[in-house]
């Protein structure tokens, strides 16, 4: 098996000062010393590396085929472009999703959706390291605690919604954190395995960056 899912849900609602929550999944591909290769290879919402998406409603969108990367500055506005494109790397093993800012994609499934392609990993990546972070944190005062029915689960193509092979509660079990390593893919002796992580962070993706950054 090598094409796996990552979704990721949450309920629209706000803080106390009216602020949506913003979750966010990301994806490191990390080469052996458990550093990204490059900027390339950190799959965000904000990466370089797009796919084009057919809009049809709020949020959602299918890959244009045949699958061809174009530049972040396709957009002249950064709005736009998270919502009318898919992050990916250079391989497109990893193709990100499209950003859903305040939950409203979905009202009881994945509201980001992020899909990986084992086959398609070059070879001088050794690891995934799939991770969540809540968007402005800091400036909002949020954590996973205050985020009504918020999860992250992966799955294999053919599961239903709610099902997976690792699936963690954020708002129950990270309720302190704003960002959390949720699993990984690495290689051994020439095979991918599949390890859940449930590393939390309090700093945000920042935190993640500085982790996994030269």
């Amino acid at each position: 098996m090598n094409i796996f899912h990552v979704g990721l849900g949450w309920d629209v609602n706000d803080d106390n000062s009216g602020h949506d929550f913003d979750l966010d999944v990301s994806a490191f591909l990390v080469g052996t010393n458990g550093k990204i290769l490059s900027d390339d290879y950190l799959v965000f919402y904000n990466s370089e590396k797009r796919l084009k998406v057919h809009i049809s409603g709020t949020n959602k969108g299918e890959l244009i085929k045949p699958l061809t990367i174009v530049p972040s500055t396709e957009w002249s506005d950064n709005d736009d472009m998270r919502k009318q494109s898919r992050p990916v790397d250079p391989d497109i093993s990893v193709i990100g999703s499209i950003d859903d800012e305040d939950g409203k994609t979905s009202e009881d499934g994945d509201d980001e959706t992020m899909d990986i392609d084992l086959s398609r990993v070059r070879s001088e990546i050794n690891e995934i390291v799939i991770c969540v972070s809540i968007h402005k944190y800091a400036e909002r005062r949020q954590n996973f605690g205050q985020v009504g029915r918020a999860y992250v689960r992966l799955y294999k193509p053919g599961q239903a919604e709610g099902e997976g092979d690792y699936i963690y509660e954020l708002n129950e079990d990270f309720s302190t954190s704003t960002s959390v390593e949720f699993c990984r893919f690495y290689r051994r002796n020439g095979e991918w395995k599949i390890q859940a992580l449930g590393i939390g962070h309090k700093g945000g993706l920042q935190e993640l960056l500085d982790k996994y950054y030269n």
